[in-house]
């Protein structure tokens, strides 16, 4: 009787041990005293795996952040059906929708951010939030036709930036297909953290096109990467409406890139901080012309502007991108077609 009752206990013990946890929705969490971590679950540290979330939950986490504190998120987690996913909703209304996070952290400004998550099937799922203080605005800085081409995440910073008609932003991460460290970088209206949030890089890359604002905006990068991730500032008065692609280097081989400004303004454009050598240009348009700017298109950072002919008796031309600076190919009208050599 006594084996009998040992195996059924063993048994439930099992049963208890497996059961993956459960949640509820409408959770508010607030700075902890002496900004410590908190921990969902409690039990879990981010030196473990990711525990089981029961199947059919739906849990959702208000988190308030207070003036001054910025808050940091860690995930570990997967969902394991087309159903279930987890979400974050930040101080701006951004919304970021996940199935698979690796504790590659998340960065939220005052005053709150919401985390979902809603399974159908069993997941895994725990998370860390950690509260610290904002820095300082460090400086102010006026750009010019010359662009500010700065490293967007190896170090921390904080500075406001403004231009004629506004700024424009425009990134060229390290590594184009995994470059979470620029969700440490967010962007403000105004001269100071006070103002309005917008979004951090990370979301503002991927609309792959440039955000420009109409008035300053004060950039913080909130913890240091490591990172070659470069972020293109420029004054928005003269490119507002201009469609910018951008020469993304292969060492090795030849790149080809169609600029199209028959319906839209568009230009080509080199950020990254290589040498290449332009060896083809075709323009469908006779009377179209390139004109190529070490900087944004002003008359004093105008190097030359060249037609069919007149590419054809100079190529090859080399360009030594080096020294953090930007060259801007705009084609008038028509299609033009370049293709650069990478050593």
């Amino acid at each position: 009787m006594f084996r009998v009752q040992l195996l059924v206990s063993i048994s439930a013990l099992i049963a208890v041990c497996a059961a993956g946890n459960v949640c509820k929705t409408g959770n508010i969490v607030n700075r902890l005293v002496n900004s410590r971590p908190y921990y969902w679950p409690a039990t879990w540290t981010e030196n473990r795996t990711a525990p089981h979330l029961e199947e059919d939950q739906s849990c959702s986490w208000t988190v308030t952040v207070p003036k001054g504190y910025y808050a940091k998120l860690i995930i570990s987690g997967k969902a394991n059906d087309k159903n279930s996913s987890f979400q974050m909703i930040d101080a701006a209304g951004n919304l970021i929708q996940t199935t698979h996070e690796e504790m590659e952290p998340y960065y939220f400004p005052p005053y709150k951010f919401t985390l979902a998550v809603s399974t159908k099937a069993v997941a895994s799922f725990a998370f860390k939030i950690e509260w610290f203080l904002l820095p300082q605005v460090q400086g102010s800085v006026q750009v010019s036709a010359t662009t500010r081409l700065i490293n967007a995440t190896s170090s921390t910073y904080c500075e406001s930036y403004g231009g004629n008609g506004g700024v424009s932003l425009l990134l060229f991460p390290d590594n184009r297909t995994h470059y979470y460290s620029l969700r440490s970088v967010l962007v403000f209206l105004g001269h100071d953290l006070d103002g309005n949030y917008v979004s951090n890089l990370y979301l503002l890359h991927q609309t792959h096109k440039q955000w420009i604002s109409n008035v300053d905006i004060t950039i913080v990068n909130l913890e240091a990467s490591g990172n070659g991730d470069l972020l293109l500032i420029q004054e928005a008065e003269k490119i507002k409406d201009v469609t910018y692609t951008e020469l993304v280097p292969m060492p090795g081989f030849f790149v080809t890139v169609t600029i199209d400004s028959r319906v839209k303004k568009s230009a080509l454009i080199i950020g990254y901080q290589v040498n290449q050598t332009l060896v083809d240009v075709k323009m469908d348009d006779p009377s179209s012309t390139v004109s190529i700017y070490y900087g944004s298109p002003s008359p004093f950072t105008l190097d030359k502007t060249y037609n069919q002919t007149t590419f054809n008796n100079v190529l090859p031309l080399e360009f030594d991108n080096y020294g953090m600076g930007v060259i801007e190919f705009f084609v008038n009208a028509g299609k033009a077609v370049f293709t650069f050599e990478y050593q």
